[in-house]
């Protein structure tokens, strides 16, 4: 996935994804390719740090808005974060790769714009919706986002 923010707006907490996806290595990706796609799930995990005295606007911002925009659009994302209390990082979001290293491609899906729609309804216009994906871009320190998978059975 990674696309930049304003390229492409994922389902809940997008704007978390503001910074590049560094691609399975060679190894990694035989490794996941060894299984049946049936046996992999993948996801995007991106860390990221608010600029000082910023994360309690960012995290209102992200339940207020991406989090409620998430769950009127009815695509089950799955996305879901930690609030981690020590350590470099503010909060940590892991977003499901339905379609697995595939997502990484698209620019946009329907999930993608049911989502921007609910937001759009939250914020009462298109305008306002991307005035507070622009203030959330604002307050983010640092974003770090990486791809992995996992198996099912361990």
């Amino acid at each position: 996935m990674q696309k930049v923010l304003t390229g492409k707006l994922l389902p809940a907490i997008s704007a978390l994804a503001l910074a590049f996806v560094v691609t399975p290595s060679g190894a990694q990706a035989q490794d996941a390719g060894a299984q049946a796609a049936d046996d992999v799930t993948w996801a995007r995990v991106s860390m990221t740090r608010f600029h000082p005295g910023k994360r309690d606007r960012a995290i209102e911002i992200i339940k207020n808005y991406f989090a409620k925009a998430d769950a009127a659009s009815g695509v089950n994302s799955g996305v879901h974060g930690i609030h981690l209390d020590t350590g470099q990082w503010d909060i940590i979001y892991v977003f499901p790769m339905k379609g697995g290293p595939g997502d990484m491609a698209k620019r946009s899906s329907p999930e993608d714009e049911k989502w921007m729609t609910e937001m759009v309804k939250l914020a009462g216009s298109k305008e306002a919706a991307e005035k507070i994906i622009a203030e959330f871009e604002t307050l983010v320190a640092m974003t770090v986002t990486e791809v992995g998978h996992a198996y099912k059975d361990h």
